[in-house]
This record gives structure tokens, C-alpha cells and sequence, in this order.
């Protein structure tokens, strides 16, 4: 593990925590000041005792004193406790962006719950770790090694009698230190695991309620939560027992300073002020010596989720990286797949030998039985991702070498799944793209949802919920054609644009489609195969394979299921 992450934000602040830190060093200073202001006093007192201005003097000089340190305690706050807030905003947007721009694969192995766990309760503790924690560090060895020093300074012996419990503190941290961060480890996982559970709980609400499926998932939520109260508990015991432990060697150091001590006032051999003083500092190193603990244990938990999440950011491989991908591509004229090879998994390919070649105004139509690999082929060209071996040419440039962001400019994708965020239609349609009225207009026309928005409360600002709930499949399934539509890119893929639409809706669609290829190229993949008949060329695919090619005409002589797909459907 390395400090990368949050050295950054380290260089950024540097004055502020530069400025901190003077600030903290200077309370220190006055702290350190009021125990030997009080000796002073008590002394007078003691042994002058007609000396009442030297007595409102020392009494003037603590009382400003404490209102300096009240003072400057706040601003040493802002300066480090409030850098530690921009190392945890910087840490959360440099986790959401690099996920963001991580390749398609990484989301297939990894929970969004784990996701959530390292971007909140994670991130929590870094911030902990490196503003207090920090803070606790500089205390626990600047004001405690001070403190040490002045009590050696008043009297060697009384001062060494005081510390023999301190190396105590220091093995029982260190043991509870190492508990501390494999139970944080264990913990920390364990609530990835509640969290992706709970996620995926919510957004399946309806299906558990359909299929009376509470009880099977409270069971299971419970498991998962008592599993991560279990290990918090272990946590918590570990944590809970650092604090007493300090204050049970501080009482006896305490102990120590009463006895012997006052036999040395008896024996007159220290005054009663260096006595009072002595207790003063055993309390000043009362914060140290437990900041020691309290540092050892955010920093065992900070350190322990800065793991986790460089764990993510060293896991995934952003879609940006800049050394192969140098060409621009204008205008796209042409497209050619060539031996297309690709696999999720080691040694199981779901895509063999793929290939085919189209140029503007043509149209790819691709079908076949599920789990041919049609989708895969479909989010492979839109670049999502990279094949194993082989290669997909636009304007006879390799994928792999043209800027992703260009890329993405050339292609308008519709996936199977037609996911809607919550928000407006509108926003749903444009999606972050510059506002074209007349492009809206003509994208809602194409995709016929023009009568349905006419029929909303709010028409275009027509609030549509999570996941687009107050949506029917066929609206959901047309405004992720019309956010297609609107981006209006060279290549244009759907994925069964016409599955959840009524056959009227359904024809309408194809004569827009037949519009728009004239100046784009298509690709179609359908199982409905009045989508594709027209098409130049039609693929069948068959255990990842394209098993027949050809026009609609030759595939119901030489294909048995495109022509029992279309005896089926009523189409020969």
C-alpha cells in the first residue's frame, strides 16, 4: 500500500496545514505554561505569602492564557480538521471518477454494494485517519515529549517513578493495534456485503412483494447484518478496551505522584507548587498517551480502508488510457469485423471467429436463438468492450487505437436493458448532451412517443421515478430509442428495439428506421424478424458463432431457424 492517494491533497493544503500545525504547537505551549504558572503561584503562596500582586499576576497571565488557547483551538481545527475534509471530498471524487471510466469488465466482478461500502464508510475513516488522527500524532509526540521533559526537569526520579507504567500502554496498543485492523478489515467486508444486499433488496421491492418473498429476504438481510454486528461487536470490544487501559496506567502513575511525591514535600526536597505542577503534567499526558491509542486506532482503520479503496482504483482499467488510442475519426464510412474472439471467462468464449463488413447507408441485421452472443457482439462495437483477439476496423482504424471519446461520438447504442434514470422524459432523452429543440422533436417523432407525451400531466418534464417506474415497457423502451435517435452518431446499434411494442407501434418504427440508415449505418439485433428482413445482410448466430449470412431471401433456404422463426411469426 502507498500514500499516493492522499498525498495530493497533502501538496494542495500545504499551508493550511502547515498553518495548523504552528497553531497546535503553540497551545501546546501554553498548556505547558499553566502547570509551571500555578507551581510558581502555590509557591508564593506558600512561601511569601504577603506577595498577593505576584499571586494576581501568575492568576492574569493563566486566565489569558486559557482564552488564547480557547482562541487558537479553533482555527488549528479548521486549518487540519478542515483539510481532512478536502482529502475526503478529492479521495470521493477521484474513486467516483476513476469508476466511472473503468472498463465494462470490472463491473461484472464487482458489487455495486462494495462499490458504495469503500466510497462512504471507508472514505469516513481515511478522513478520520488523516485529519484527527494526525492531529492525535502530533500531540501524542510533541506535547507528551514536552511534558516528559519539564517533569524530568522538576525532579529525575519523581519522573521516572511516573513512567514506569507508560511502556505498558505501549505493548497493549500495539497488540490491540494489529486486532484492531483485521477486525476493521473483516468488518468493513462484511458491510460491503449487507450494503449490495440491501441495494439489491430495494431496487427488487416489487418482485418481492409479487412472489411473497419477504420473508426469505428478511431472513437473509439479518444474516448478512448479524454477520457484520458480530465482527463491529469485536471491533468495538478491541476499541472500547484501549481507552481504560490507558486511564488505568495513567491512575497508577497518579498513584506513584501522590506517595512519593508527597513524602518528597515532607522531606522538603520539592515544593508543594512542583507537587501540584507534577499532577498538572500527569494530566496533560493524560491526552498523549491516550491520543496514542486513539491514533492507533483510526490510523489501524484509516490505513486499513485506504487499502480497500486503492484496492478498487488498482483493479479496474479506465477506457481512457491514452498511449494506444491517438486516431480521430471524422466521418465513419465503413465498419469491418474481422475473426472476433471474446470471452468473459477463461477458455468459455461466447463470441468465435466473428466477422462481417458494412459501409453508410447499409444495414446489419443480427438474430439467433439466447445466449448466442448477440448482445456481447452489440456492446463489443460499441466499445464497451475489447476483444480477445481479432479486431473491429472503423474508417480502417483498429477500435482499440481511436480516442475513446471520439468513439463515443460515432455511436449511438440502445442496450437490451433500457435503463431510465430518475428525473424528467426530457432529461432521460438528451441526457447531458447540448438541448437541440427540432433534434428532440425529429428523436421523439422517430422513436413514436409523441402521442404518449401528449398524454402525460407534464409532457416532456414529466417526472418518470426510479428507473423510470411510472413508465410502461413499450415508453421505456421508446425513449431509450429516441436517446439513440438524438445523439443521431454515424453507427447506430439497437438491441431489440421493437420487443416490448405493439405491432402497429412496431411497424411505424421500421419505416422511421429505413429513414434514418440511409445516411448511418445499422445494426439491428432481433428476435422479431420483420425488424431485420430488410436489411442487407442478415447473420445468424448459434453457439457464439455466425452460423448463416445472407439476404432474407437465401436465409430461409439454408438457415432452419431463421426460416422456422419465420413460419413462427407468420413471415413465409
Amino acid at each position: 500500500m502507498s500514500f499516493k492517494l492522499v498525498l495530493p491533497y497533502f501538496k494542495e493544503h500545504f499551508f493550511k496545514i502547515a498553518s495548523g500545525i504552528v497553531i497546535l504547537l503553540t497551545v501546546d505551549f501554553f498548556q505547558l505554561l499553566i502547570p509551571y504558572l500555578t507551581k510558581k503561584a502555590i509557591d508564593v503562596i506558600t512561601y511569601n505569602k504577603n506577595d498577593f500582586n505576584s499571586v494576581l499576576k501568575f492568576g492574569v497571565i493563566i486566565v489569558l492564557s486559557g482564552l488564547l488557547i480557547t482562541f487558537l483551538r479553533y482555527w488549528w481545527r479548521i486549518f487540519l480538521i478542515g483539510t481532512s475534509r478536502h482529502i475526503e471530498k478529492g479521495i470521493r471524487d477521484n474513486l467516483f471518477y476513476s469508476v466511472m471510466n473503468f472498463k465494462a469488465d470490472f463491473f461484472d466482478r464487482t458489487k455495486t454494494g462494495d462499490i458504495m461500502a469503500r466510497a462512504t464508510s471507508d472514505i469516513t475513516h481515511v478522513r478520520m485517519a488523516f485529519g484527527i488522527g494526525i492531529t492525535a500524532f502530533t500531540d501524542a509526540i510533541l506535547l507528551g515529549g514536552a511534558t516528559i521533559g519539564i517533569m524530568f526537569y522538576l525532579n529525575s526520579r519523581l519522573a521516572l517513578l511516573a513512567l514506569v507504567p507508560m511502556p505498558f500502554i505501549a505493548i497493549s496498543t500495539k497488540i490491540l493495534g494489529k486486532k484492531m485492523h483485521d477486525y476493521h478489515s473483516d468488518a468493513q467486508k462484511s458491510f460491503s456485503d449487507l450494503m449490495e444486499n440491501m441495494r439489491e433488496s430495494f431496487l427488487g421491492i416489487r418482485i418481492i412483494r409479487v412472489f411473497n418473498f419477504e420473508k426469505f429476504i428478511n431472513k437473509k438481510i439479518d444474516s448478512y447484518s448479524l454477520d457484520y454486528f458480530e465482527k463491529s461487536l469485536k471491533r468495538a470490544v478491541i476499541t472500547s478496551a484501549i481507552r481504560p487501559l490507558m486511564i488505568l496506567f495513567l491512575n497508577l502513575s497518579l498513584l506513584i505522584i501522590l506517595f512519593y511525591g508527597g513524602f518528597l514535600v515532607m522531606e522538603e526536597k520539592i515544593t508543594s507548587g512542583d507537587l501540584v505542577a507534577f499532577i498538572q503534567y500527569l494530566s496533560l499526558l493524560a491526552w498523549p498517551v491516550m491520543a496514542l491509542g486513539w491514533m492507533t486506532n483510526l490510523m489501524q482503520r484509516g490505513l486499513s480502508s485506504l487499502k480497500r479503496i486503492e484496492e478498487i482504483l488498482n483493479s479496474g482499467k479506465s477506457v481512457y488510457e491514452k498511449e494506444n488510442r491517438k486516431e480521430v475519426i471524422e466521418k465513419v464510412e465503413n465498419i469491418r469485423c474481422e475473426n472476433l474472439m471474446f470471452s468473459y471467462e477463461k477458455n468459455k468464449f461466447v463470441l468465435k471467429n466473428i466477422s462481417f463488413e458494412l459501409k453508410k447507408g447499409e444495414v446489419l441485421g443480427i438474430t439467433g436463438p439466447p445466449g448466442s452472443g448477440k448482445s456481447t457482439l452489440a456492446a463489443i462495437i460499441s466499445g464497451l468492450y475489447e476483444p480477445l483477439s481479432g479486431k473491429i476496423e472503423i474508417n480502417n482504424k483498429d477500435l482499440k487505437t481511436i480516442k475513446i471519446e471520439n468513439l463515443r461520438e460515432k455511436i449511438s447504442y440502445m442496450p437490451q436493458e433500457s435503463f431510465i434514470f430518475s428525473g424528467t422524459l426530457k432529461d432521460n432523452i438528451v441526457l447531458g448532451q447540448k438541448y437541440d429543440k427540432e433534434k428532440l422533436e425529429n428523436a421523439l417523432k422517430m422513436s413514436c412517443l409523441e402521442s404518449d407525451i401528449e398524454n402525460m400531466p407534464d409532457g416532456l418534464d414529466t417526472i418518470v421515478g426510479e428507473r423510470g417506474v411510472t413508465l410502461s415497457g413499450g415508453q421505456k423502451q421508446r425513449t431509450a430509442l429516441a436517446r439513440a435517435f438524438y445523439k443521431s452518431g454515424d453507427i447506430i446499434v439497437l438491441d431489440d428495439p421493437i420487443s416490448q411494442v405493439d405491432s402497429n407501434t412496431a411497424r411505424s418504427l421500421l419505416e422511421n428506421l429505413k429513414i434514418l440508415c440511409e445516411t448511418k449505418i445499422l445494426i439491428i439485433i432481433s428476435n422479431r424478424i420483420s425488424a431485420i428482413l430488410n436489411a442487407d445482410k442478415i447473420l445468424v448466430m448459434e453457439n457464439s458463432e455466425i452460423k448463416n449470412s445472407g439476404s432474407h431471401e437465401e436465409l430461409i433456404k439454408e438457415s432452419r431457424f431463421y426460416k422456422k422463426s419465420c413460419q413462427i411469426q407468420g413471415l413465409c
